[in-house]
């Protein structure tokens, strides 16, 4: 009787153990007094419908990996305009031929054409027909070759030999007009041989141009060798686009080297001293250096108003007056020796 009784204790003490067991099971405290769901509570709710009014909606559109962006136009873009080059000028097939010139011919035809260059159809910087800045090379080169000795060209330039009359020959020289043009065939510069021809002198070109811009002078302290003393003048119109270049025979008297410019003098040394200036002759209005303008190594000049008392002004006032000489005066201690 005393073992079922002991018996029947521990049935019972077993049985409340076991109930305080499930009861501590149901909830467990977390750190901040919040309920944490076991995993028999959650067992529990995935048996739970969620009602219909709890659906949520988003407050915000989401894109996603499927949505589409309308592309922005391109952009449009213009092309700045490139300016084209001036092309070269052809010769038509339906132009008339120019006659070549007989020798004869063509030797006066260059007495004619130096005699009327200056008219008011072509004063300089045209020469014959032809203008700085303004002319295409083979718009001029079909004339000249009627009459012209030789032509040698290259992609920039051309010399042309030109038949000169017994009456204005340099002896030993030949006669030649040089072209510079540019890259499209333009001509930018002439330079024209001297010649001994009258209408070029410094009083009749400043009678035709006015004062220079600029005046430059060479001369010595001493006769050359072969008892010369040469004196180069050279009268500069920048705007016009103009220069001349002349070579006179000077002389020495005391202290002093006087060159005069008389027209149609008669040269002594016709060979050295040609009557008729080296022309120059280049766009308007574009500044050429004295260097440039003479384009001889190792040959300095000096501007008048340096080396003597007069002025371009008073140099033009000088020479365009008939009552006086059109000569030049400088000191000769001014002036290196030969």
């Amino acid at each position: 009787m005393f073992k079922n009784q002991v018996t029947l204790e521990k049935a019972i003490l077993c049985g409340f153990c076991l109930f305080l067991l499930l009861v501590g099971c149901q909830l467990t405290v977390g750190q901040n007094n919040e309920a944490v769901p076991t995993s028999e509570t959650i067992s529990n709710k995935q048996e739970m419908v969620l009602p219909t009014a709890m659906t949520l909606t988003p407050t915000r559109s989401i894109l996603t990996a499927t949505a589409t962006r309308t592309p922005f136009p391109a952009p449009t873009i213009s092309p700045t305009p490139q300016p084209s080059p001036t092309s070269l000028p052809m010769k038509t097939e339906t132009s008339t031929p120019w006659p070549t010139l007989s020798p004869d011919e063509a030797a006066n035809k260059v007495l004619s054409l130096l005699v009327e260059n200056q008219n008011p159809d072509c004063l300089l910087p045209c020469w014959w027909g032809a203008t700085p800045e303004q002319t295409a090379w083979l718009d001029i080169e079909p004339f000249l070759r009627t009459f012209a000795i030789k032509t040698r060209t290259t992609p920039l330039g051309a010399s042309v030999t030109l038949p000169s009359p017994e009456s204005i020959a340099v002896p030993g020289f030949d006669y030649n007009v040089v072209y510079v043009w540019n890259e499209f065939g333009v001509i930018q510069e002439i330079e024209v041989d001297p010649i001994n021809i009258a209408g070029y002198d410094p009083q009749t070109m400043m009678s035709f141009y006015g004062i220079p811009d600029e005046v430059w002078v060479k001369t010595f302290s001493e006769l050359l060798p072969g008892e010369v003393l040469p004196f180069r003048l050279i009268l500069v119109y920048q705007e016009q686009g103009i220069s001349f270049r002349y070579y006179v025979d000077a002389v020495r008297t005391g202290e002093t080297v006087t060159a005069c410019f008389e027209p149609g003098i008669e040269m002594d040394r016709p060979d050295l001293f040609p009557a008729g200036p080296r022309i120059y002759l280049w766009e308007p209005g574009q500044h050429k250096t004295i260097d440039e303008i003479v384009n001889i190594p190792d040959e300095t000049y000096f501007p008048l108003e340096e080396k003597t008392s007069l002025t371009p002004e008073t140099l033009y006032e000088k020479f365009t007056d008939p009552n006086q000489s059109p000569c030049i005066d400088t000191p000769a201690d001014l002036w290196i020796n030969p």
